[in-house]
């Protein structure tokens, strides 16, 4: 009976989607799913606009170019129906060797799009073999804002970061390590 009541919770679950798109398009796909009631999420980032004779600004911009993901808010057949009508090209990843859909869970996507923030200037982002490439322990942030986050820290500049990938993405974030604990 068990079994029964936690496969139907986790078919309620939340699942989100990676999705790729073209050219630099992924503002305007980000407006039609918008229009569309799509929860969705572009990983943005500060950078200062200097442009020819004016003070230069800080600027909100996608930080991973041809990339967003969205929360899958009705069943993978009206997603995809709503999705055919976007003007411009995209395509949802696949798992690897499969014709199978990339759903990242809920909770993974809390946790990246705090990491992604944009006001935390202490991210780094990378791609997700040089992120695995780099030795490291798993640990559990025990302190700070970010705290019971699980990831791999690991030594990059003289400094430590906590290492997550997601749908071939690293993210980099600064952490102290004394504000660490090692999992077993």
């Amino acid at each position: 009976m068990r079994d029964n009541i936690d496969k139907n919770e986790d078919s309620n679950k939340a699942v989100w989607y990676a999705i790729r798109t073209f050219n630099c398009q992924e503002m305007r796909v980000s407006e039609y799913l918008k229009k569309q009631g799509f929860i969705h999420f572009v990983p943005m980032a500060y950078t200062m606009n200097k442009k020819a004779n004016e003070k230069p600004k800080k600027e909100l911009v996608p930080i991973i170019h041809n990339m967003l993901f969205m929360q899958r808010t009705v069943s993978e057949e009206e997603t995809l129906e709503k999705l055919k009508d976007c003007l411009v090209p995209l395509s949802i990843f696949k798992k690897e060797k499969s014709t199978q859909y990339y759903e990242i869970p809920d909770d993974q996507m809390i946790e990246f799009r705090a990491m992604c923030d944009p006001s935390y200037s202490d991210t780094r982002y990378v791609t997700q073999q040089e992120a695995e490439a780099e030795p490291g322990k798993e640990v559990r942030i025990i302190h700070g804002s970010f705290k019971g986050m699980i990831g791999k820290l690991v030594k990059c500049d003289n400094d430590y970061f906590i290492v997550k990938t997601l749908v071939g993405i690293g993210v980099m974030l600064h952490v102290s390590k004394w504000y660490c604990e090692v999992i077993e």
